[in-house]
């Protein structure tokens, strides 16, 4: 109704149309459409199937491509990580529960394993060795007020779980030991390995002793500790120069893989025996045949179950490999714990060693392939092991319990025993026929230490620390002993932090000048198998938390072999 000018209203009509409800269904399911068709666009445009790889990507590119559905890459593994130490964790909350709760020792461990595979992570994007991110991040985990989650771990889980790495390393160190090799090259391996690791022995000993004012006994152990070479970064080096006929002529890669592996058995047992003799609580008869009870003890053991594993399980077992990989695995535990137990300390190790190397001397021979995947599971295992160890070595360093001397103090130790070896080495190779840039050479690849410093480093101190736990009186020896092994864990530490980095350096930047080339072709295939034997495992061998490169493109058939990136090849 509309009032008209004069005031008067006016009644208008308006006409209704009447609605067409055919023509709205259509508008609606083009809207629908309309809309179904921008979710789709999305949706496509997410997908991984439906992004073609681009050539010389972008970093923004390689972001983007990165998030596409579904996860993948990288990001999916990483994801796949996060989700199973969730799930783990869960479960432990449910089963051991106030052990891993925060304050707990599941907790503390999970805390420090965790943070020493992100720090591996880390180091590896910064081109540094993962073993460096491994240690700081156990570092950091002890030391930053407000956190110190290691601090919730007790000796004793801290020493078990060591002694867990080095069952390991002595079982792989005994599988890995080629006898076929070994007699071909018994005397130059045999100079090779105890010569410069004997004379820097002695050389870390009389330093530590009129340095760092150590008893003898003391010395000698700390001389034994440091003295080990590192197979973690001299076996992937070799294997470089087996691929690209470096130094083969003369047999080089063979001689110094062979021979670290036996130094290393060598320094672990004069370690374990020498320091079961300092913590020896027995007469002066019994402390003088305490080492030559445990070599009997040990050799004895590892005979005897060595020669039973040829033929437990038998070869037509349809699971040899798994329970071969169980039972080698169980019998090295028992011989270092049950030693340990027993006050024997330094027969576990010589026990084990022989065993893995009885057996595996029939394995191989026998049943080659089987020998192979019981090698590969225990390189698995130690991959699993790795951040543990490490990130419990850089734990174990406390600022408080330094004394800043031992710093100073022990780096020159450390270089006195490598300088040492450095210049002694050309001489335990005499018998190899090697010249002068060979010999040079060697000397430089002998330089690396890590692995057996990380398994050991600790040893003393955790000793000391558990049994003066248990007592009411502390006993004055152990109290002193105890600062020793403070000191030699952080000598241990600075060793590996100075060594390992320096020695694959000097590896890789020596190699083409000191060495002569030779087609890969002419090697012998014993020679050849024995290097990638010792580092087997695939892609979760210990290799890849020290130095993150890969071999360079395999010329053989050999599966499961990581490899050096372009940038590493050494052509």
């Amino acid at each position: 109704m509309l009032p008209k000018s004069n005031g008067n209203p006016q009644l208008t009509v308006i006409a209704m149309q009447p609605i067409d409800w055919r023509r709205t269904n259509v508008d609606n399911g083009q809207r629908e459409a309309r809309n179904g068709g921008f979710v789709r666009r999305w949706t496509n445009a997410l997908m991984l199937k439906n992004s073609p790889p681009i050539e010389n990507p972008t970093c923004v590119q390689r972001f983007r491509r990165a998030l596409l559905c579904p996860p993948h890459g990288s990001l999916a593994y990483n994801l796949t990580k996060i989700i199973a130490i969730i799930a783990l964790f869960l479960a432990f909350i449910a089963i051991l529960k106030a052990e891993a709760l925060p304050g707990g020792n599941f907790w503390g461990l999970l805390v420090v394993t965790v943070c020493a595979m992100v720090g591996e992570e880390i180091a590896k994007k910064l081109r540094l060795p993962g073993l460096l991110g491994m240690l700081v991040a156990g570092f950091l985990l002890q030391n930053v007020p407000g956190i110190r989650a290691a601090t919730s771990i007790t000796p004793a889980w801290s020493s078990s779980l060591r002694s867990i790495a080095l069952v390991i390393i002595l079982l792989r160190a005994g599988l890995g030991l080629d006898i076929v090799v070994l007699r071909r090259l018994s005397k130059s391996v045999a100079s090779v390995a105890f010569v410069p690791s004997t004379i820097e022995s002695c050389a870390v000993a009389v330093a530590s002793h009129f340095i760092l004012g150590f008893d003898w006994l003391w010395s000698f152990v700390l001389g034994y500790l440091l003295t080990a070479v590192s197979p973690a970064v001299l076996v992937p080096s070799m294997l470089a120069l087996q691929e690209n006929g470096l130094g083969v002529d003369k047999g080089v890669p063979t001689l110094l893989v062979a021979a670290s592996s036996i130094e290393n058995v060598y320094a672990i047992e004069v370690f374990s025996v020498l320091m079961s003799v300092g913590f020896a609580t027995t007469s002066l008869t019994m402390q003088i045949l305490q080492a030559p009870i445990e070599i009997v003890i040990g050799v004895s053991y590892g005979l005897a179950t060595g020669v039973l594993f040829w033929f437990f399980p038998h070869n037509g077992h349809p699971s040899k490999s798994a329970y071969r990989f169980i039972i080698l695995l169980g019998a090295g535990l028992t011989a270092v714990f049950g030693g340990n137990a027993l006050k024997y300390s330094g027969a576990g190790p010589l026990a084990t060693l022989i065993m893995a190397f009885i057996a595996g001397y029939e394995w191989r021979k026998s049943d080659a392939p089987s020998h192979k995947e019981v090698a590969e599971k225990l390189a698995k295992l130690w991959r699993y092991f790795q951040p543990v160890l490490f990130g419990l070595i850089g734990a174990a360093v406390s600022i408080e319990k330094i004394r800043p001397e031992t710093v100073g103090l022990g780096i020159a130790v450390i270089f006195i025993g490598v300088l040492v070896r450095f210049f002694v080495t050309p001489f335990a190779t005499l018998g190899a026929n090697l010249n002068w840039k060979e010999k040079m050479f060697a000397s430089i690849a002998w330089f690396p230490k890590a692995t057996v410093q990380a398994t050991l480093g600790s040893k003393v101190y955790d000793y000391t620390t558990l049994v003066l736990s248990t007592q009411t009186v502390p006993d004055p020896y152990l109290l002193r002993v105890q600062q020793i092994g403070i000191q030699m864990l952080t000598i241990a530490v600075l060793c590996i932090v100075i060594t390992a980095p320096l020695g694959a350096l000097g590896i890789t930047f020596t190699q083409n000048r000191l060495l002569q080339k030779k087609k890969p072709t002419e090697l012998e295939v014993s020679e050849r198998e024995f290097i990638e034997e010792e580092l087997s495992g695939g892609k979760d061998n210990m290799v890849d938390s020290l130095f993150p490169r890969n071999l360079p493109k395999k010329r053989h058939s050999e599966p499961n072999m990581r490899m050096f990136p372009d940038e590493f090849t050494f052509t």
